[in-house]
């Protein structure tokens, strides 16, 4: 297990809280930048490599808000851009060693992630070894642009650590296009099917957090 990197990104998850405001656009390198919508979630370059083709990533979501129109969990988002011609931008992004803390007050029996844009999908060779314990499945639909992690449950106020064990989730981009590739991705818990009754009969108060 990463535990030193585990170490770090929990670190930023205590810094994130009490300094970031608004939206916020972070330089990648390798020909990328993205946007987060949210205090409540970070990225970390780990490097960029052109003759390798990637970019690999290290990322923190606290997820904590509850929609008010569904009354489950609010997804949480990332914008990325191409900022550089096709022959300086890597075509691999790659999403690895991440800390996901469930304080939204439900537990969780699945989680998606989903990518919105055209010219990408998730790579489901790639991402074989990507660990997601306590989940034990992967299932890639739509043309492999969702992915949905299941057969497990993380409990309201722990942490998941996809990919800290092993492997990475691997996002393929087609920079064949004139224009510069933009896409999001979207990150939605799946409250058990328990939860989503109380939610439905309003009987579950999501606990409220005080932000420094």
């Amino acid at each position: 297990m990463r535990f030193s990197t585990l170490c770090v990104l929990a670190g930023t998850a205590l810094c994130l809280s009490v300094s970031a405001q608004g939206n916020v656009t972070i330089d990648l390198g390798g020909g990328w930048e993205a946007t987060i919508f949210s205090e409540q979630v970070d990225l970390t370059v780990d490097f960029f490599d052109f003759d390798k083709d990637i970019l690999v990533l290290q990322k923190f979501a606290n997820f904590i808000e509850i929609d008010k129109k569904t009354g489950l969990p609010a997804p949480l988002s990332i914008a990325f851009a191409q900022i550089a011609p096709d022959n300086e931008t890597v075509s691999h992004i790659v999403l690895t060693d991440a800390v996901i803390f469930n304080n939204t007050g439900v537990n969780w029996s699945a989680f998606r992630e989903i990518l919105l844009g055209a010219h990408v999908a998730l790579d489901p060779a790639a991402s074989g070894d990507f660990s997601i314990d306590p989940f034990t499945t992967m299932t890639f639909i739509d043309n492999n642009t969702e992915v949905i992690f299941g057969g497990g449950t993380v409990l309201d106020g722990t942490i998941w650590t996809p990919g800290v064990d092993s492997g990475a989730l691997v996002i393929n981009v087609d920079l064949s296009r004139d224009d510069p590739v933009k896409f999001v991705l979207k990150e939605l818990p799946i409250p058990a099917p328990g939860a989503i009754a109380l939610v439905a009969c309003g009987m579950l108060v999501p606990r409220r957090h005080r932000r420094a």
